[in-house]
């Protein structure tokens, strides 16, 4: 998450993956996918400070829908 790398974008150091920009610069994942999706740097103001994560759904109730 943190190999010495800054986002070129926002400036942050943690991120769950680093991608790179037009200009093959380091970016946040967050910043990454934004730019691809409308194809302008992600503003400033939407930065988080942590990192959001979610919880996986359990294998149990998957095998309950299957059925």
């Amino acid at each position: 998450r943190n190999s010495g790398l800054k986002c070129a974008n926002c400036q942050t150091n943690l991120t769950t993956l680093w991608r790179r920009n037009k200009n093959g610069e380091p970016v946040c994942n967050a910043c990454g996918l934004y730019y691809k999706l409308h194809n302008i740097s992600r503003p400033i103001t939407m930065k988080k400070d942590g990192i959001q994560s979610r919880n996986r759904k359990s294998k149990s109730t998957e095998r309950k829908l299957k059925r």
